[in-house]
């Protein structure tokens, strides 16, 4: 099967071109320059460059391609204006649904995200009945993207996971690990809230398989490996680190006002993105059971491994 990936030179993207290139698919890589290709050029039998927000270059791209997986956005709170948030992942979504309709695209696989559900994450336990909820910039570009797709007359499969990490994690390792080094990592309350964990190994083998199964046609399904506490998911990248367990609590209250009032990465005040602040808070949880039950998916890399093998990754690239 010709299938198109875009977004293949991303932490997600990336995995995905290269299990299905695996599965013996021919992978197309979208990539806006062949230097942002320069990571899938190995398993790609061809680079596709394009812009999503540019209507005119993807008509070529997509040319004989059967199915697409949309894995291209801007991803994380506080990485960009809103409008940044609904040109790429909305107007982007749109534009690359329309050039696949056009050019007879059978299947639209697209990478969404559990925080569409909002608040209602709070709720714990959360599957795809749910509803949606707004919340920032991102999230609700996301959930504007999903409406996107839903209309686009195209069959569609929406993935919606959890808190990707593993190896190339941009957020939770890179942002716990530096406060474990310096001894500055705090809890808010016991440390014993969860929340639903999603290796990028697996999330790949997810979106294969919902570019591929007959059976996935018109669904959404929640992707997450397991409901972990977080005191075990910081003791994972402690011990990698070769540090002790952190023990340091607080109350969620400054944590929270620093989350909202400096999400951006860039600001000097920032320290906590308000996308970790909310499970570092409350238990957070996703049900992932219907993808299991329908697609027979199940998760074949333990989150530990994945996780301790991304910490030791993070700590040779960061060492002095």
């Amino acid at each position: 099967m010709k299938i198109l990936v875009t977004g293949a030179s991303g932490l997600v993207g990336n995995l995905i071109a290269r299990r299905l290139a695996f599965e013996k698919h021919q992978v197309h890589a979208l990539a806006r320059t062949t230097e942002s290709a320069a990571h899938v050029q190995d398993v790609a039998a061809k680079i596709e460059i394009a812009d999503l927000t540019l209507p005119a270059t993807l008509d070529r791209a997509l040319v004989g391609v059967e199915t697409i997986v949309h894995c291209a956005a801007l991803v994380g709170s506080g990485r960009g204006s809103t409008d940044d948030y609904f040109r790429i992942n909305v107007d982007g979504t749109r534009t690359l649904a329309e050039a696949a309709r056009k050019q007879g695209v059978k299947r639209f696989v697209h990478l969404s995200t559990a925080g569409v559900y909002g608040l209602n994450m709070l709720k714990g336990n959360v599957d795809e009945s749910t509803p949606l909820g707004k919340g920032n910039g991102y999230t609700n570009s996301k959930i504007e993207a999903e409406a996107v797709v839903r209309a686009s007359e195209l069959e569609y499969v929406i993935l919606r996971p959890y808190w990707i990490t593993g190896g190339g994690d941009r957020f939770l390792i890179p942002t716990v690990a530096p406060m474990l080094l310096k001894n500055t990592f705090t809890y808010l309350g016991d440390g014993q809230q969860e929340w639903s964990l999603s290796v990028v190994e697996n999330v790949a083998a997810a979106a294969a398989m919902a570019a591929t199964h007959p059976n996935a046609g018109n669904q959404i399904y929640n992707v997450a490996d397991d409901t972990v506490k977080i005191s075990a998911t910081v003791d994972v990248i402690a011990k990698a680190l070769g540090v002790p367990a952190p023990t340091r609590r607080t109350s969620a209250l400054k944590a929270g006002l620093n989350a909202f009032l400096h999400q951006a990465p860039s600001d000097s005040k920032h320290v906590l993105s308000i996308d970790l602040f909310f499970p570092l808070w409350r238990s957070m949880t996703i049900n992932a059971q219907k993808i299991r039950r329908e697609l027979g998916w199940e998760p074949k890399i333990p989150w530990q491994d994945s996780v301790r093998e991304a910490v030791i990754e993070w700590k040779q690239a960061h060492a002095k």
